[in-house]
């Protein structure tokens, strides 16, 4: 039952003022982004700034890219309630780096941008971070690794912002799937902050999941807009964020969670795109292509290819990373060296289970297709019996 204690605290927290400020946040946030898209995928049509099918693509008729600019003004929107409670310095550092992505996001949605350029956005966003102090500073004994240096505290913080706000941006192939997952990740962190008592990020992640909100209204299939690189790259950057941001809090000595705890669920919020993004990668190299060689490996394309329809894909993989979630948190008093492997597993086993499930329906049609044929087979024999029969009798 300790596993459940944190459902107890934060149903004991919620008729606080911090939840009516969260709940202001995410309905202005829903508001400005439901009023906004619409508006915006009048203009995409207009301009023709949309985003053509071909052979690599799902979608059979142009489509609007724009709808992360939707996304990001209805989040920006409540921002003012986030210096309410929150700390200035890092705050206007996560909006500086957001600015920076959304200038980025919506050139490359107009106009593609050279891979470097938005790389090199992304590292100037993830330096900013670091900078206002959300750094990973501990390997938790990995590779026998512990307290890292300052220099390596900084390279591997933009490493792994660069990583998840790519491996988001991969994600985003099918409707609804990456706003989707985006917002159970920002529910996942609401949870955690508001127990932690980090009033300030509950707003943030409760604005981004306004707007989210409002987004899938659109963008669930069948989509009539799309996130586009805008979109992909802040929430990426925004979950990296607050990703690190939870290691930060949980040092503190009045937070719910302690660090080992927040690792774990950290761990679990991301371990799907980035395990996604790690296994194509790695049959890229195998099948000795570029690891940023665009094909259709990716697990809601397995999915379609197994015969899920989008709506069906899109849900398996919201349940999965509930799923993975649910275990960061029940068992985040564990050692993350133990309940690492564990999520990595159910990853693995649900990927595992679509490959032998895609065999045996393969295995079942072929067994069917040869029963039909037998039952054809039959049939013929005794429709030429007959007529034998009857040829014999006259």
């Amino acid at each position: 039952m300790s596993y459940f204690m944190f459902v107890r605290d934060f149903i004991a927290k919620a008729d606080t003022s911090d939840m009516l400020l969260s709940a202001i946040a995410f309905i202005i946030s829903f508001i400005i982004c439901f009023v906004l898209i619409p508006i915006i995928i009048k203009l995409s049509m207009r301009y023709n700034l949309v985003d053509k099918p071909n052979e690599r693509k799902v979608h059979k008729v142009p489509i609007s890219r724009l709808g992360g600019l939707g996304i990001v003004l209805g989040i920006l929107s409540s921002a003012p309630l986030w210096f309410l409670k929150g700390d200035s310095s890092m705050l206007i550092h996560l909006l500086v780096g957001m600015l920076i992505l959304i200038m980025i996001g919506v050139i490359d949605d107009i106009r593609e941008l050279p891979p470097k350029i938005k790389f090199l956005g992304q590292i100037v966003a993830a330096l900013l971070l670091a900078h206002a102090g959300l750094l990973i500073d501990n390997m938790f004994g990995i590779f026998g690794i512990e307290q890292l240096p300052i220099v390596f505290q900084y390279i591997l913080t933009v490493f792994i912002v660069a990583g998840i706000i790519n491996a988001f941006n991969l994600i985003d192939g099918i409707d609804g799937l990456a706003g989707g997952l985006a917002l159970i990740d920002m529910t996942g962190f609401f949870v955690l902050f508001f127990l932690a008592g980090e009033v300030s990020s509950a707003l943030i992640v409760a604005s981004a999941a306004g707007g989210l909100l409002a987004f899938l209204k659109y963008n669930y299939h069948p989509a009539r807009i799309f996130m586009g690189d805008t979109g992909s790259m802040i929430l990426g950057f925004l979950l990296a964020a607050m990703g690190i941001l939870a290691l930060v809090i949980s040092r503190t000595t009045t937070s719910y969670f302690v660090y080992s705890e927040a690792a774990i669920i950290v761990f679990s919020i991301f371990i799907l795109p980035v395990y996604d993004t790690l296994r194509v990668f790695a049959g890229r190299v195998i099948n000795k292509k570029s690891p940023f060689s665009p094909d259709k490996t990716h697990i809601h394309h397995v999915l379609m290819k197994t015969g899920f329809n989008h709506p069906k894909s899109a849900k398996i993989l919201y349940l999965t990373n509930i799923v993975l979630i649910a275990t960061g948190f029940f068992l985040r008093s564990e050692k993350l060296l133990l309940v690492a492997p564990l999520l990595v597993l159910e990853v693995i086993l649900f990927s595992e289970f679509l490959t032998l499930y895609k065999l045996i329906k393969a295995l079942f049609q072929g067994k069917k297709l040869q029963s039909k044929a037998l039952d054809m087979q039959i049939d013929n024999r005794l429709l030429i019996d007959n007529l034998e029969n009857k040829d014999g009798k006259e």
